[in-house]
């Protein structure tokens, strides 16, 4: 048993689709099923049942999955705790986000301090949910997430330095009768149909709260967390929903939607987080001085 092929399951099991898995290892779909394959044959069980769709774990791979996470999360802190005998400039700095960053010039960020700062160090990104992204932080998975904040945050675990605070806007399809309208409240819409966000996504918890808030439960006729999507479903009147302000300046392609502000602002609270812990490498150190010292606005925790 490889480490390769305790990744390559990881993969599969996560997608829960070979396709998926081999497009986000950057292998051929071919060579994934083999390396699954023979992980099967050197433990004598089956790991996966490939007749369901979406593929689903046997008992045995519900099990081997809990052991394995566990292994890829000791190896992955393992390598982040030998970065600390590198010189204090080199290393790869693993950094999750979410892909809503508002007028956050991240590209320009890391070229910014890969140039000035650190030539020598290389980035890893990942992109998740700022949800998954806390998960990914507690397992040591990445080293810095930056991401939109959720109400539940656990500030005894956790560093909060925050860099802003989006304001989210009501989104209509033309011709609704409220697009007269300069701006708008939730309780104008509470007998609407609304398309949310899933539940892993922190705007959901932001955008229930709000409505109910308000006085009223949504009814949620479609859940869709991305932002180009959710423009789209509102164009074919679907129903009405909520997107931050650079969401919808950078999905909005010409779509036949009206975007109106909130009399009473939301916002999506977008943050810069890291373990509370003594064994930041020099490096995440570096780099969450440079974001506080030139992009913040406060910290918290």
């Amino acid at each position: 048993m490889l480490l390769r092929q305790i990744q390559y399951f990881m993969a599969v099991a996560e997608s829960h689709h070979f396709t998926k898995a081999a497009k986000q290892l950057f292998v051929s779909q071919s060579a994934l099923s083999q390396q699954i394959n023979k992980l099967e044959d050197d433990l004598g069980v089956k790991l996966l049942d490939r007749i369901s769709h979406p593929i689903t774990l046997t008992p045995a791979g519900e099990e081997f999955y809990r052991c394995a996470k566990k292994i890829i999360s000791d190896i992955n802190h393992l390598e982040l705790q030998m970065q600390h005998y590198a010189h204090d400039n080199q290393g790869t700095l693993h950094l999750g986000v979410i892909t809503g960053l508002g007028k956050l010039p991240l590209t320009d960020i890391l070229s910014k301090f890969n140039t000035e700062i650190s030539p020598q160090m290389q980035f890893s990104l990942t992109n998740c949910l700022s949800k998954k992204l806390c998960h990914m932080l507690g397992n040591h998975e990445i080293d810095i997430a930056i991401m939109a904040v959720p109400d539940d945050f656990p500030t005894d675990e956790f560093e909060l330095f925050s860099l802003q605070h989006e304001p989210f806007l009501v989104i209509l399809p033309a011709g609704h009768p409220l697009t007269c309208q300069t701006q708008i409240s939730l309780q104008e819409l509470q007998a609407e149909n609304f398309i949310f966000p899933t539940a892993e996504n922190v705007s959901y918890d932001v955008f229930m709260a709000a409505c109910q808030k308000a006085g009223f439960t949504p009814n949620i006729v479609t859940y869709c967390n991305s932002p180009g999507q959710r423009i789209d479903l509102v164009q074919s009147g679907l129903g009405v929903s909520l997107i931050s302000t650079s969401g919808f300046a950078y999905f909005n392609n010409h779509a036949d939607v009206v975007p109106l502000p909130l009399s009473v602002p939301l916002y999506k609270h977008i943050a810069m987080v890291r373990r509370k812990d003594n064994n930041h490498l020099p490096l995440v150190a570096k780099f969450w001085e440079y974001i506080r010292t030139n992009y913040g606005q406060e910290t918290v925790g």
